[in-house]
């Protein structure tokens, strides 16, 4: 019974994944990003960090910025290449709708 008990607790302690970050009906994939780089030198480490500030925070050019050194650098993976260029294009998104006026 205790092993049973032991079992059913540890079933429940899986860790899911966090969720896409949703700003201005844009989802930014940022917890895929921060995946593809956990191993990463901590420059880029860094980098992923800095996009995910820039947008959280409205600053686009701080993601474009680390965005830009991420797919600068020499050694990406095809799938790191691939989610660089994906939350670009979720950012370039999101700045076109946080730059458009407000509808009437």
């Amino acid at each position: 019974m205790l092993l049973l008990a032991g079992v059913l607790a540890l079933a429940g302690c899986g860790k899911e994944k966090p969720a896409a970050l949703v700003m201005e009906g844009v989802t930014v994939d940022l917890p895929k990003l921060k995946e593809a780089f956990a191993t990463a030198s901590p420059e880029l480490k860094a980098s992923v960090s800095e996009v995910g500030m820039g947008v959280r925070y409205n600053d686009y050019s701080r993601a474009f910025t680390a965005l830009a050194k991420l797919d600068s650098a020499p050694d990406l993976t095809e799938p790191q290449k691939k989610i660089v260029s994906e939350v670009a294009d979720q950012v370039k998104q999101l700045a076109a709708k946080a730059a458009a006026p407000p509808a009437k």
